[in-house]
């Protein structure tokens, strides 16, 4: 037999002031006597009975208490099979600070290995991102040990709730542990406590834009820290300063910076006892994106120019330059080219037929901030009228002749005008550089991961900051809840002093929160002991009102 709720049990202690309260209740009785020795006869009598007298009435309290603190414990039975078990190990970036006892990761590991016995089936649950079972259900403990010695820790976020619903699904009506360095109500699951106080200082923010560059640092701990933070590229240093971070809170500085294309690093030099590491660097940026026109219209090259990162050329088989991330073609038709990223526009018209611009998609990410109110265009009426099928029509004249479109498929993004630059007045507007600001940033590849998050390419998930893929992905944990790491057990509970070879986890039943719960449902067994329990209660009240009547008649 287990119980799902073992902290009802301490509802048992009441059994014996059940006792104590039977013992102390008066029974006063009127006696009349002829003579005073028979009042100390009495006396005597009475004080031999105070000694102790059980009743039907007091077996019928007890066992009521004790049926009713077994049901509310949810006992479950395995048929002679010993219980299942969960065992959830939270794998956010938390978890691999360090204090005196190691990373909280390892000593929830020491702790977990001790309930790998003596259980039947084992469900171990990795929570992170997302919660993932680290072995197979049927695995024996020498493979649930290998699982849980492999297990790392560095999320950006650990979800315990998706977890214990994974639990759940597998293994309804098991026990479920859970080991982390967060307070959470989880149910019926039991809360094992890992980590002590500990100060740290971690990058929360990191952003390069155009011109600078944004840091903000959060701080844990007692004392407010003085950190310095400091930005690269390769070897080379880019700015320099320093962040005052009051205890629990945040601090932030903004360097200005050039144009500057490919990886940029932040580091915060951490002052001695800083905890988690993985928060001591990020990552930011991007590459410059490679443009090539076979037209040299002045406007259209100044606005391509005007993006920051952007590396414009001119070439007569810009068609056929495989590297660049943008091709710009004076070309009618979009067909027959090879696969790659396009601006179309056709070559200017002898006798272009003039019209206004009247409607635009002011929501699609193209158009975003470009306003076409009433601009000139000048078509050419030979032209053949556009096959709307499969493309997002962008913009259209007032008899809703479609002049911009767009097409995003495996092949790439083609963005295609219905006329030259030249023969239009957008050129001379805001919108013009707007539409091309947004097709180049639309185009960027560089991939912003958190940590945990899978690679693109599936190669698994990134637990430490880097680059990776060649630059074309960034890895930063960034997590202003990671870095702020909980200061040890909660007030009322001791903190965990590990000794050798002791498991270094406290364990607490969890607050009651009924939607974390596993299994909130009565096993059958505890419905038969309430229904005891009913019948205790029945037969106690029976009893009560018998007595009564007798003394009452008496």
């Amino acid at each position: 037999m287990s119980f799902l709720a073992p902290q009802a049990l301490w509802l048992l202690a009441l059994l014996p002031v059940v006792v104590l309260l039977h013992f102390l209740r008066a029974r006063r009785r009127r006696y009349d006597v002829a003579a005073l020795f028979l009042w100390r006869r009495a006396s005597a009598a009475l004080a031999r009975r105070r000694r102790f007298s059980p009743t039907w009435l007091l077996v019928a309290q007890l066992a009521f208490v004790a049926l009713a603190a077994l049901a509310l414990a949810r006992p479950v039975l395995a048929g002679g099979e010993r219980p299942d078990r969960v065992i959830v190990i939270d794998a956010s970036a938390s978890m691999a600070a360090v204090d005196a006892a190691g990373t909280r990761l390892e000593q929830a590991k020491q702790a977990a290995r001790a309930l790998l016995g003596g259980a039947g089936r084992v469900a171990l649950v990795r929570a992170g991102l997302d919660a993932r079972l680290l072995a197979p259900l049927d695995a024996d403990e020498a493979g649930l040990r290998a699982a849980l010695d492999e297990l790392s820790a560095g999320d950006a976020a650990g979800d315990l709730l998706r977890a214990l619903e994974l639990a759940g699904s597998l293994l309804p009506g098991a026990e479920v542990h859970v080991f982390t360095d967060r307070d959470a109500g989880l149910g019926a699951a039991t809360l094992h406590r890992v980590g002590g106080p500990v100060d740290n200082v971690g990058i929360s923010a990191f952003d390069v834009g155009v011109g600078q560059a944004f840091v903000a640092v959060v701080a844990s701990g007692a004392r407010p820290a003085e950190v310095e933070v400091s930005l690269w590229q390769g070897e080379r240093e880019l700015a320099r300063g320093t962040v005052l971070v009051p205890s629990g809170g945040s601090g932030s500085v903004t360097f200005p910076l050039g144009d500057v294309s490919g990886v940029v690093e932040a580091r915060l030099t951490p002052p001695p006892g800083d905890a988690l590491a993985l928060d001591d660097v990020a990552f930011a940026g991007r590459r410059a994106l490679s443009v090539v026109s076979n037209d040299d219209h002045a406007p259209l090259l100044r606005a391509l120019t005007a993006v920051p990162l952007t590396q414009v050329g001119v070439a007569t088989d810009a068609a056929f330059r495989p590297g660049a991330d943008l091709k710009v073609l004076r070309r009618a038709s979009p067909e027959g080219l090879p696969p790659g990223n396009y601006l179309l526009f056709p070559p200017p018209a002898a006798e272009p037929d003039f019209r206004l611009v009247r409607d635009w998609d002011r929501v699609d990410p193209l158009t975003r901030f470009v306003d076409l109110r009433d601009v000139v265009v000048g078509l050419d009426p030979s032209a053949e009228a556009w096959d709307e099928e499969g493309w997002r029509v962008l913009a259209r004249t007032a008899d809703l002749t479609p002049v911009m479109r767009a097409r995003q498929d495996e092949n790439g993004l083609v963005l295609q005008l219905a006329f030259h630059p030249s023969q239009s007045d957008v050129v001379l507007r805001p919108a013009f550089p707007a539409l091309v600001a947004n097709l180049l940033g639309g185009l960027d590849a560089t991939t912003r991961l958190r940590l945990g998050e899978p690679l693109p390419d599936g190669a698994g998930a990134v637990l430490e900051p880097g680059v990776y893929a060649d630059g074309a992905v960034f890895a930063s944990l960034l997590a202003a809840d990671e870095s702020r790491l909980p200061a040890g057990p909660t007030a009322g509970q001791a903190p965990v002093a590990p000794g050798p070879g002791a498991p270094v986890a406290e364990a607490a039943p969890a607050a009651s929160a009924p939607a974390a719960s596993v299994d909130d449902a009565p096993s059958p067994l505890a419905l038969a002991l309430l229904g005891l329990a009913a019948a205790a209660l029945l037969l106690e009240w029976i009893l009560f009102s018998g007595s009564r009547g007798r003394r009452l008649v008496g």
